[in-house]
């Protein structure tokens, strides 16, 4: 069996039977570095794919930044697709001459501007060439079209997000520079830019992804996330010299279903080229080897013993659900409890059989509730009823993605009007040091009272574990 390759490569076989075909659109995207001694408009004059127009990247670009080819405006980007003939909805192929150098940035800039069926061709235009496939000369004269941009501002980030980034480690920086140059034993292409990289930043060379000028295969960009200490569960902003290779490692990402990540489109040619920004130099930070074994944490446990005073409002402009669950299938129940709960160590209910499970939900002292915002699942909490007078909050959280839509208070405020809607004399809710550092001081604001701390052990889930459960599930 054939190594799995990414989605977003297509083979020259399969663009050569495309050629020809409506809304089918080729773009040569090559481009150079000085060093590099080539020169992409002469070599697309000289000979190119047949029908491919010509994407000069230092044109097509935002020239009042002072950086070299800047992502230009959507208007700006939308008016000079539809003059070569280039519409959002086509099928558009993109290559450069080796395969994964330049074409990746457009392959890149189109799908931040909103086209989706947007390939780059394994093996660029040296393979095509190697393996003898038509080439023409004359310039095609594309019927000028129209480009509808959906500019998608999340793929870019720009300087003051990247200051917050280096500062706050709130996203994984991948440079995509050469090693030497991000150690900063070698010196920077262009005059007067200091060497070294970003704090915290990782090294994985562009140049690397490919062989031959073929992408790598999955599990070999996997495997070189992997070693170069990238977490793919995690954010992620790509970088380079000025934003064109930092593409290929967006492609890698995108390409191994990490969508959480945007590119840096100053690149080393701003944050370099200034005088303000921190600078490291010598190799990225050792990689943290994960420690194996129980986790010791420390247990809080606190109680009300009267209902909550105060009131808050629904959150403005989200349309916020909270449906009380009966019968909910377990693996839909396993679903909410891991993704909410991956990040703070819940696993008790993950290790339960499905007898075990089901029977806990179905007692008729639990009582679940799942939030949803704008139609999709955010949140849960779970009441366990013991006895006439006591309800515990056995579980509260949020997804990651609805925790900075201000709805964490709110959220909580409705768990527990549903608890003393039971009538008991006391709430109680546990916290320990493994969830959110807010969750104890946010209990107290409303209205709990630490009672008594313990000690216990937590056991982490093995891979083999989590592999069983996504099987079963």
């Amino acid at each position: 069996m054939s190594a799995e390759k990414s989605r977003f490569v297509v083979s020259s076989d399969w663009v050569q039977k495309q050629l020809g075909t409506p809304n089918f659109r080729v773009i040569d995207a090559s481009w150079y570095l000085p060093a590099q001694k080539r020169n992409g408009a002469a070599e697309y004059a000289e000979g190119h794919i047949p029908g491919a127009v010509f994407f000069d990247q230092d044109a097509i670009a935002d020239h009042s930044t002072g950086l070299p080819h800047s992502l230009p405006s959507p208007e700006f980007f939308a008016s000079e697709m539809g003059k070569l003939g280039i519409s959002e909805t086509d099928v558009i192929v993109v290559y450069d001459g080796p395969g994964f150098f330049s074409a990746p940035r457009v392959w890149w800039m189109l799908r931040a501007m909103g086209a989706e069926k947007v390939y780059v061709l394994d093996g660029g235009l040296d393979g095509w060439k190697h393996e003898g496939l038509p080439l023409e000369t004359e310039s095609p004269r594309p019927e000028a079209t129209t480009f509808t941009p959906r500019f998608r501002g999340r793929r870019v980030t720009s300087l003051t997000e990247m200051r917050d980034i280096v500062d706050n480690g709130s996203a994984q920086i991948i440079d995509a520079r050469g090693a030497g140059r991000f150690t900063g034993e070698e010196p920077e292409p262009r005059a007067g830019m200091r060497s070294g990289h970003m704090p915290g930043a990782r090294s994985l060379p562009a140049g690397s992804l490919s062989e031959n000028g073929h992408l790598k295969d999955l599990d070999s960009l996997r495997s070189m996330m992997d070693e170069a200490g990238i977490d793919l569960t995690r954010p992620a902003v790509t970088s380079c010299g000025s934003g064109v290779t930092a593409a290929v490692v967006t492609l890698a990402l995108e390409s191994l279903g990490h969508t959480n990540n945007s590119l840096y489109d100053g690149s080393w040619s701003e944050w370099g080229g200034r005088d303000d920004t921190p600078i490291v130099t010598g190799p990225a930070d050792a990689i943290e080897k994960p420690v194996h074994g129980p986790i010791k944490t420390r247990i809080t446990q606190l109680e009300m013993t009267s209902p909550p005073r105060q009131s808050l409002p629904m959150p403005v402009n989200l349309h916020t659900a909270l449906m009380r669950t009966q019968d909910i299938p377990l693996h839909y129940y396993r679903y909410l409890y891991r993704q909410i709960g991956k990040r703070w160590h819940w696993y008790n209910r993950l290790r339960m059989s499905d007898e075990e499970l089901s029977a806990l939900l179905h007692n008729d002292k639990i009582c679940l509730t799942v939030l949803y915002v704008n139609g999709a699942p955010a949140g849960m909490f779970e009441l366990n009823q013991i006895g006439d007078d006591l309800v515990e909050l056995s579980y509260f959280g949020l997804f990651e993605h609805a925790l900075g839509l201000g709805i964490g208070k709110w959220f909580l405020l409705q768990a527990l009007y549903s608890a003393w809607q039971m009538n008991p004399k006391k709430v109680t809710v546990s916290t320990n040091t493994l969830d959110h550092p807010r969750a104890l001081p946010l209990y107290q604001m409303m209205g709990f009272a630490p009672v008594s701390t313990s000690e216990a052990w937590i056991e982490p889930m093995s891979d083999a574990e989590l592999l069983a459960l996504a099987k079963r599930d």
